[in-house]
């Protein structure tokens, strides 16, 4: 439902308690600030676009290596323009007047259509068929536009790759399985598909999903390393170490 389907954009995350409170971000804080700090001095954040709920984990991890990742070309395009005019915006003001106004450069078809459609969801018109929208950015986005000078130079500093891929292809499953450091947010992707990863040995892999409507599940597999560790996507998360042989 989402690969090549460019109208199944969110423009601003649904993620989280559904009144716009952010109460969810208040564990996930917790969690970060109370970690061994040797822990929180090399973190790899991976975050799905979804509703780029992740902008605001960005801030709060302080990544030294960024991936992002979708399944769908379009959010990636999204992403892509959000953080091309955080990093060259003065401050929030400057940066939703710009998104409002469409006041940027666009370099294809792709980057005209989300363009507009960010337009249409500030004036209150994006019509379903060309994109979702639940809230306003404002909302969105808090704790990033509570910390923008620190999220706009991670997002202008960090190495960052792009991903277009889910999480349970062969290639996302090869290429993350001998990482560690990893920080992970998957947003609400077991509603849709459970799938199972293995990690070789996580003493720093985090692993956070927030299900419809608040539920969040923060999963931290530095108990269980020493070895080979299979984590089962689905509702909940659920984790075991494994053998050798794989079993």
């Amino acid at each position: 439902m989402y690969h090549d389907h460019p109208e199944n954009v969110f423009y601003g995350t649904d993620d989280g308690y559904q009144d716009g409170s952010f109460g969810e971000f208040a564990e996930i804080k917790s969690h970060y600030e109370n970690v061994a700090p040797e822990r929180r001095k090399d973190i790899h954040m991976i975050s799905v676009v979804g509703g780029l709920y992740g902008l605001n984990l960005i801030p709060l991890w302080r990544p030294t290596r960024l991936t992002i990742f979708d399944i769908n070309p379009t959010a990636v395009t999204y992403f892509n323009i959000i953080r091309r005019v955080f990093i060259s915006s003065r401050d929030v003001d400057h940066f939703l007047q710009r998104l409002t106004d469409g006041d940027y450069e666009i370099a294809n078809e792709r980057e005209q259509f989300v363009r507009e459609n960010i337009r249409l969801k500030q004036r209150g018109a994006l019509p379903r068929e060309r994109g979702s929208t639940k809230r306003p950015y404002e909302q969105s986005w808090q704790y990033a536009f509570e910390h923008f000078d620190l999220t706009k130079q991670i997002l202008s500093e960090t190495p960052l790759e792009i991903r277009t891929e889910p999480m349970e292809s062969d290639g996302f499953r090869n290429w993350i399985r001998e990482q560690n450091n990893l920080w992970i947010y998957c947003s609400n992707i077991t509603e849709f598909h459970y799938f199972d990863l293995d990690f070789a040995d996580p003493s720093n892999v985090v692993l956070l999903q927030i299900i419809f409507p608040g539920q969040v599940q923060l999963m931290d597999l530095a108990p269980i390393s020493g070895g080979p560790v299979k984590v089962n996507f689905e509702i909940p998360l659920r984790a075991e170490r494994i053998g050798s042989d794989g079993q």
